[in-house]
């Protein structure tokens, strides 16, 4: 599985839950307050799947806020140049 890891720019690091140490890591991400930003390293294998044309499924969660009104997070996967122009309709970027 394609790896996060830290990069240039970012400003929050969050880690597993107690008592999940050994199965989830570390997350890092630059936040503006809108949009959090992670990076992603994918595997040899992963690329080697990639470029024979196989697809890559992001999934999201989604739910209701404090009010019950529902919420739905956005997500954009792309190079870090076109995450930025997207990011950049939000505020500040890395």
């Amino acid at each position: 599985m394609a790896d996060p890891h830290d990069f240039e720019g970012s400003t929050h690091h969050f880690g597993p839950p107690p008592g999940l140490e050994e199965m989830v890591g570390w997350l890092h991400v630059f936040s503006n307050g809108r949009c959090n930003v992670s990076a992603w390293k994918p595997t040899v294998e992963e690329l080697a799947k990639l470029n024979a044309g196989e697809s890559i499924f992001v999934s999201i969660m989604s739910g209701a806020d404090h009010r019950g009104k529902p919420h739905v997070f956005a997500t954009y996967v792309g190079t870090e140049d076109e995450v930025k122009a997207v990011v950049s309709d939000t505020g500040k970027v890395w």
